[in-house]
């Protein structure tokens, strides 16, 4: 399926997730798809700009990886230089591709930070795609579930326990703690906030 259609007449400059089925590729010159890709060489080749420093700094990156090459660097460092192309290439969509796999929950929260800004202050739209609710809930505007690569539904945050998510056993277990508590997704603004509230009934 072609993210464009995805995308078809949604609000830009926003987050939204896609869980399910679906290749994440696309021939629209719009996007910039973030993912493990294996470039050759440095990561200053890789980059090639007179900004590659800059958005380094952005991704929170330091300049001792410009010198670096693919086999000095994690999946995920890997991942974040990708996001620093994507950043040099300035195309108004982003989509993350299982962005969030190799980082703490730290990390997973500085970049979520960085998303809202670059929805924000950098008009980008971006789209991320993973099976962890847990890390796209709070930042979305709404969620795109594909199934079979075929059917989309949209879910907004109120709706977020409507996912047909079976086949996702993490987001099945987080989702059916929320239901068991009674726990509306809706009334926390962070997952910080949200896991509090869990433990915290969870011990009464």
């Amino acid at each position: 399926m072609e993210l464009t259609r995805i995308l078809a007449n949604k609000k830009q400059n926003e987050i939204y997730g896609l869980i399910g089925n679906i290749n994440i590729t696309t021939n629209n010159n719009n996007y910039s798809i973030v993912t493990n890709y294996k470039f050759k060489d440095t990561v200053k080749e890789y980059l090639n700009s007179e900004k590659s420093l800059q958005a380094l700094k952005i991704v929170m990156l330091n300049e001792t990886y410009l010198n670096k090459k693919i086999n000095e660097l994690s999946e995920s460092e890997i991942k974040i230089i990708s996001l620093a192309k994507s950043l040099i290439e300035n195309k108004p969509y982003i989509i993350l591709d299982y962005f969030e796999k190799g980082l703490t929950d730290k990390e997973k929260e500085n970049y979520k930070r960085l998303f809202k800004k670059l929805s924000k202050k950098y008009a980008k739209t971006i789209l991320i795609f993973t099976n962890d609710l847990t890390f796209i809930w709070d930042i979305c505007h709404s969620i795109f579930y594909v199934d079979n690569n075929e059917d989309i539904n949209t879910y907004t945050k109120e709706e977020y326990y409507d996912i047909p998510i079976s086949n996702i056993p993490k987001i099945k277990e987080f989702t059916n703690l929320l239901h068991e508590k009674d726990i509306k997704i809706a009334n926390y603004k962070n997952v910080l906030d949200l896991l509090k509230a869990i433990y915290r009934l969870k011990g009464e």
